[in-house]
Order: structure tokens, then C-alpha cells, then sequence
């Protein structure tokens, strides 16, 4: 009788056991959704991809891979004489190893594979606009989708004499490779965490193709998290980044900020969901003055615990077309549609 009251005992134990180290590596998955605005300009210069102050312990290790689809349209009236064209449609695998450092620093590494080409989503998102009653020719391309040929990749533009400064078509293959250090501010609470995240990117991708800028940037970026509560979060990052030598693009700035707002709820133990807002400065002056406004998306997400150690995460981001760029600092300049899908692993 005792012996079996001890292997009850044993059994519940380690079930609970499971239970709060599966709670745990499920912790550290949460936060904001790791994608910023796609418009192809912004993906050629180091993005402080969005993330949680909270870092991982010593030894813990976080693997990813992520799948971005990314449908581009920015064909705006000529501004100061100046084209922009911009149809084409970009999807990105990053490969992502996080790993927990002594004195609470976190170690991180980004690969992306991208492929800029017509892409299959022209037809969809044209039935989007209409299903939805968004403006198939706001701002962003007076003339309307229907206007241009479908499945085209086109990223160029030309100067007020009409002397072309870009013009880029179809392109595949390793982009810059980005590293990041984060070391806490403050020791971090149940209820807040604040953390400096310090990047940089290596010109790993190809400028010829408008894969990579051909130039090394560092950035950093102040990031934080304020829990109201058990079941919402709030996140905010604060950056800038220095921006090294464009071979192929003109006009690059050498300093560009950056902010995000995200705001997490967590439904229950497996189940979270999450809107965000990001915003750059645009890294390139096309002299488009709708061009190069904001660059900013809005982004809504879903996260789901598959097992104890492991999370899918599933997103979708608009740019300012839901609300015929009225709010520039919800959402503005971007890629005109952003589907995302992130698989991580707790080691």
C-alpha cells in the first residue's frame, strides 16, 4: 500500500514537473511576432526584428524558421517628376538560433533565403480588395492592380530627367546574415523586463540582385515589456541603426530609426494572440514624397503551443490600404500584403 501511495506520488510529481517546465520554455516564446515591414528597400538594411526584453536563461537554446510571403505594390503618382514601380512579390525562409548567455545576455543569429519574383498572389489580393471593400486604387496605385500586367517583378526607379536609378527584377539567394548581443537593463520581473538589443548585419546577400546593401550596419534597440496582469502584455521597441555603404541603391541614409508597439493576450496556457505596429524611416530617398514616407504595417497574429517546448506562430500584415493611409503611424508605406508562419523549438 505505501509503495503504491510513493509511485502515485512519484508520478504526480513529475507530471506537475512537466507541467512547469513546459509553461516555462512555452514563456519563452512569447512576445511580439518577429517580422517588420517587407517593402524591398527596408529588407536591403539591418531590421531589429521584433522582440521581448525577457532573455533566454544560461544554456537554453531557441531554434526557428520562418516563412514571410510578401506582395508588393507601390506605383504612386509621379512626385517632383520622380517613377516609382515597385510590383513583385518576395518570399523569405530565416533560419534563427537564439542562445542564453552568463550575466543574462542572449546571443542570436538570423539567415534568410529570399526569392523576389511575380509570385502567385496578384489574383488573390485582387479578390481581397474587393471582398473587403478596400480601394484597389488608393494612394498607392491611383491606376488600380488591374492596370498593370499580373505576376510581374519590377523594383525600380527613375529621377526627375526620367534617368532610371533602379531597375531590378527577379532575384534568388542568401541575404545579409544578422547577428544580435542582448543584455538586460534591469533585472526582469513577473510583471516588467527592459532589455538593450545591439545588432549587426553582414553583406552576405548580393547587391547586384538587391538581395543585400553590400554594406555592413549596426543597430541597437531599447526593448521593454509591461504585463497588465496575467493575461496581457504589452511590448515596445525603441531603435536606431547606423547604415554602411549602398553599392547599388542612391540616395541611402546613413541613420534610420525605428519603433514598435505590441500588445499580447494570452487566452489561455497554449493559446495567444498579437497585434503590432512597426515603423521605420525609409533607408532610401526615391524622391517620391508618398514613397518615402513612413514605412510602417500593421500586423495580427496568432500563437499556438504544439507541444511542451515548441510554438507555431501565424501572422498577416496590411499596409496603410485598410484605411486609405489616414494613419500613418498604424500603418503607411509597405509590402501591400504580409503572411508569415514561425516554427520554434525550446532546447
Amino acid at each position: 500500500m505505501a509503495s503504491s501511495i510513493r509511485a502515485s506520488i512519484l508520478r504526480f510529481s513529475v507530471l506537475v514537473a512537466l507541467l512547469v517546465l513546459g509553461s516555462a520554455a512555452f514563456a519563452q516564446l512569447n512576445g511580439p511576432i518577429s517580422i517588420r515591414d517587407m517593402r524591398p528597400y527596408n529588407l536591403l538594411f539591418i531590421q531589429m526584428q521584433p522582440a521581448a526584453p525577457d532573455a533566454l536563461t544560461p544554456g537554453r537554446a531557441v531554434t526557428g524558421v520562418q516563412m514571410d510571403i510578401a506582395n508588393n505594390m507601390l506605383i504612386p503618382r509621379a512626385s517632383g517628376g520622380v517613377v516609382v514601380y515597385e510590383d513583385n512579390e518576395y518570399q523569405r525562409v530565416t533560419l534563427s538560433l537564439r542562445k542564453g548567455l552568463r550575466d543574462g545576455m542572449e546571443a542570436g543569429a538570423y539567415i534568410p533565403i529570399m526569392w523576389r519574383n511575380g509570385g502567385f498572389a496578384d489574383g488573390l489580393l485582387s479578390w481581397w480588395h474587393r471582398m473587403f471593400g478596400i480601394p484597389a486604387n488608393g494612394e498607392d496605385n491611383p491606376a488600380g492592380r488591374d492596370a498593370y500586367p499580373k505576376y510581374q517583378s519590377v523594383l525600380a526607379f527613375t529621377d526627375s530627367t526620367g534617368i532610371p536609378l533602379v531597375d531590378a527584377h527577379n532575384a534568388f539567394g542568401l541575404g545579409d546574415i544578422t547577428l544580435t548581443l542582448k543584455r538586460p537593463v534591469m533585472r526582469a520581473s513577473a510583471r516588467s523586463a527592459t532589455s538593450l538589443r545591439f545588432g549587426l548585419k553582414l553583406p552576405t546577400g548580393n547587391p547586384g540582385l538587391l538581395l543585400g546593401s553590400g554594406g555592413i550596419d549596426v543597430g541597437a534597440s531599447l526593448d521593454g515589456r509591461y504585463n497588465l496582469g496575467r493575461e496581457v502584455s504589452l511590448y515596445a521597441n525603441l531603435g536606431a541603426s547606423l547604415l554602411g555603404h549602398a553599392s547599388r541603391v542612391p540616395n541611402a541614409h546613413t541613420l534610420c530609426t525605428q519603433y514598435l508597439f505590441a500588445v499580447e493576450w494570452r487566452a489561455n496556457t497554449r493559446d495567444s494572440f498579437i497585434w503590432q505596429t512597426d515603423s521605420n524611416r525609409a533607408p532610401v530617398v526615391t524622391g517620391n514624397a508618398f514613397a518615402d514616407g513612413i514605412q510602417s504595417s500593421a500586423t495580427f497574429g496568432y500563437r499556438r503551443a504544439l507541444t511542451q517546448s515548441s510554438a507555431l506562430t501565424l501572422s498577416f500584415s496590411e499596409n496603410g490600404d485598410i484605411h486609405n493611409y489616414t494613419i500613418p503611424a498604424f500603418s503607411n508605406i509597405g509590402a501591400d500584403f504580409t503572411a508569415s508562419a514561425k516554427i520554434e523549438w525550446v532546447h
